[in-house]
């Protein structure tokens, strides 16, 4: 979703404990168990993206789970499955 100039990524695109039914749009072999908001700007700042953090949104569809809150919009023009990805990469890496 284009919004704001960028990219959406939620943290629940990214989260290997959401059902792709629910929101997720990487395999589980890609995404990552129960990724933090700060996480997500972590990689994005190593990756050398810009972006702008929205941390008091839910996630429309999981309204009702805390797991599914914040969202960042990445300014790129690249595909948010490639954003998605390079990010849940990045905090593997991060995390060991």
């Amino acid at each position: 979703m284009k919004k704001r100039g960028g990219r959406t990524l939620w943290l629940v695109y990214i989260d290997s404990t959401v059902p792709r039914s629910r929101g997720r749009i990487l395999p589980r072999s890609q995404a990552v168990s129960k990724p933090t908001l700060q996480e997500m700007v972590k990689a994005l700042e190593a990756l050398g993206y810009k972006y702008e953090v929205y941390p008091d949104k839910k996630y429309p569809p999981l309204w009702y789970d805390d797991r599914a809150q914040g969202y960042v919009v990445v300014k790129t023009g690249e595909k948010m499955r490639i954003i998605a990805a390079k990010v849940a990469e990045k905090i593997k890496q991060i995390r060991g």
